[in-house]
């Protein structure tokens, strides 16, 4: 537990100067240990935060927390490499970004059952 709040510490005070440039190359080189705590950090930010525009009830959250539950770090470490791995220039984005997409990936059947009220 105290590893992963020096992530998330680390993660608040250099995360926002290096996150753009913090790619896969980088991330690819950290251990293991380290890749579980920043994936399964974002997982639980999308399973907690309301995305942009996204209002009550929270559907779009709702759903992440449908299929992200009980997933496990290792797990989620793997689908973001396989996303990498079908999406090879993804590798040169910021990696908070492919780990972003590699999670919509993971939960898009959950996410299109998803029925978002119609804007007027």
């Amino acid at each position: 537990m105290k590893m992963f709040f020096s992530i998330v510490l680390l993660l608040f005070i250099v995360a926002p100067s290096m996150a753009a440039d913090f790619t896969h190359k980088d991330y690819s080189r950290a251990p293991e240990l380290w890749k579980r705590g920043v994936v399964f950090g974002i997982a639980r930010y999308v399973s907690a935060v309301a995305q942009p525009d996204e209002e009550a009830p929270y559907p779009v959250r709702s759903a992440f927390q449908r299929c992200l539950a009980g997933s496990e770090e290792g797990l989620l470490v793997r689908q973001v490499d396989v996303y990498v791995t079908k999406n090879p220039t993804s590798s040169k984005e910021p990696m908070v970004t492919v780990i972003m997409r590699a999670l919509f990936d993971l939960c898009r059947l959950e996410i299109e059952k998803v029925k978002l009220p119609s804007r007027r």
